[in-house]
């Protein structure tokens, strides 16, 4: 991608100001200094005319998908509908048992319940109690919005936060699913450049990988592969494997839709499977006070490089260089280093299911 920086309206402050000055005198005014009232009120002007052409300027590049930012690249996508993906709240599904007691009570809706005192769901209805024995299945939403919603699992034991004396019991009896963050703004442009590719039948694999990372902002990547002819398997790989079963349900509903998949495709979806590595760098450095942060930006820059994309060969060679980009003047790969189940540490391509997610330690060699 062209990284040239592109301005739709350019202007120079220095000349602007000397051209003012000069327009100034020329109608019969003396020189200007500094202090001098009219020096300031021309230096107002002007300063005035350097905000209205950089708000023009800014407007302009706000309306492309390269500057956009925030509201505006919100905007952008809307135009071409492509809408922004906002946190979104867990549901789930629970049963409350009551005992007899003779006396009726109602759980009303948004009542809360909650399996460790800190992650509240809502009741999504009233809940009657008529007095007698009986067991009451009701749906409820997370408080919050975001994954760590989908952390409430099947089986789990929850208690109402309000006094109801007829509740014997509180029980999870589906996992919670649907959490999800708001959308990286990154993520949302690069999506917004591949929109276009889901608005026609899929087929290509490009266009299976658009419209399974289209579902959820917890897809990190899609990798679609031909497993024979009429065969396609997207594997996915997700920034939070809770509730991974409802994701990919999702997802194979979007690419198996009569108006996306084409006849002649039989779409199966599945998590891509993790290959493990360990990296225990020892390093030797130069002198100079930002080294150490250079150096663990570098690790993290290589893990999200390397962890996050399916199919990526394992290569320690490009964290190597990183580090040595960072400042480091010695690197090695210390006892316990390796790739998969005792696998060396060197570059090794991985098949298109599988993706690399490892730990990295460092040392410093003494």
């Amino acid at each position: 991608m062209d990284n040239t920086e592109i301005h739709y309206l350019t202007f120079d402050p220095d000349e602007m100001w000397d051209e003012m000055q000069l327009a100034y005198m020329d109608e019969g005014g003396d020189v200007l200094y500094s202090g001098d009232e009219k020096y300031m009120l021309l230096r107002g002007v002007h300063a005035i005319l350097m905000q209205a052409f950089a708000a023009v300027d800014n407007a302009l590049r706000m309306d492309t998908l390269r500057y956009a930012q925030r509201e505006y690249l919100k905007i952008y996508g809307e135009k071409r509908n492509c809408i922004y993906k906002n946190a979104e709240k867990a549901t789930a599904t629970i049963t409350i048992t009551f005992k007899a007691t003779g006396k009726s009570d109602v759980m009303a809706a948004g009542e809360p319940v909650t399996a460790d005192g800190e992650m509240l769901y809502l009741l999504d209805e009233d809940v009657i109690d008529n007095g007698y024995a009986q067991t009451v299945t009701v749906s409820v939403t997370c408080a919050i919005a975001g994954t760590a919603g989908n952390g409430l699992l099947s089986g789990t034991q929850l208690q109402a936060l309000l006094p109801h004396d007829g509740i014997y019991s509180i029980y999870v009896t589906t996992d919670a699913t649907g959490g999800m963050d708001d959308e990286d703004f990154e993520v949302y442009r690069e999506r917004i450049r591949n929109y276009g590719l889901t608005n026609i039948t899929t087929g290509p694999e490009v266009q299976y990988e658009s419209a399974a990372k289209d579902v959820s902002t917890v897809i990190l990547d899609a990798n679609a592969v031909n497993l024979g002819a009429g065969q396609v398997g997207v594997y996915l790989l997700l920034s939070d494997t809770t509730g991974s079963a409802a994701i990919i349900t999702a997802v194979t509903a979007a690419l198996n839709s009569v108006s996306v998949r084409p006849l002649t495709d039989q779409v199966s979806v599945a998590l891509a499977t993790a290959i493990p590595y360990t990296l225990n760098v020892q390093y030797e450095a130069g002198s100079g006070s930002n080294i150490s942060t250079a150096i663990g930006e570098a690790v993290t820059e290589y893990q999200e490089w390397q962890d996050h994309v399916i199919g990526q060969p394992f290569n320690p060679d490009k964290l190597m260089a990183m580090l040595y980009q960072a400042g480091c003047t010695r690197v090695v790969w210390g006892t316990g280093s390796e790739f998969g189940s005792g696998g060396d540490v060197e570059y090794t391509p991985i098949q298109a299911n599988q993706y690399c997610s490892g730990t990295i330690s460092l040392a410093v060699i003494t």
